[in-house]
């Protein structure tokens, strides 16, 4: 009996020793997730976390089979394709205004 209390008190601390954003996404839990990764992150990637779960879930994304971690780097991933095309419309508008002779 001691070595199983033993057993569950090791495994208690380390489970709460460990980052919030390596643990699963889950439906139940998600709200007291965030509320301890808003504690990890700074605001920026805190909010391109939770923009990047609404996106996500309105993909229909299974989420469950991915950690925190894991949905914050595919939002960044996201961001920066976005990133790259805005740029990148940008850059052909800038083009079409240096053949106008009054720029």
């Amino acid at each position: 009996m001691k070595k199983q209390l033993l057993l569950v008190g090791v495994a208690t601390i380390l489970l709460s020793c460990t980052s919030p954003m390596q643990r699963n996404y889950s439906k139940e839990s998600y709200k007291t997730d965030l509320e301890a990764i808003k504690e990890e992150l700074d605001p920026p990637s805190f909010l391109l976390l939770a923009g990047t779960l609404v996106r996500l879930e309105f993909e229909e994304v299974p989420l469950d089979t991915m950690t925190y971690a894991e949905i914050l780097e595919h939002g960044k991933k996201w961001q920066a394709e976005q990133d790259r095309k805005r740029k990148s419309e940008l850059g052909d508008r800038h083009d079409r205004r240096r053949n106008y002779p009054y720029h």
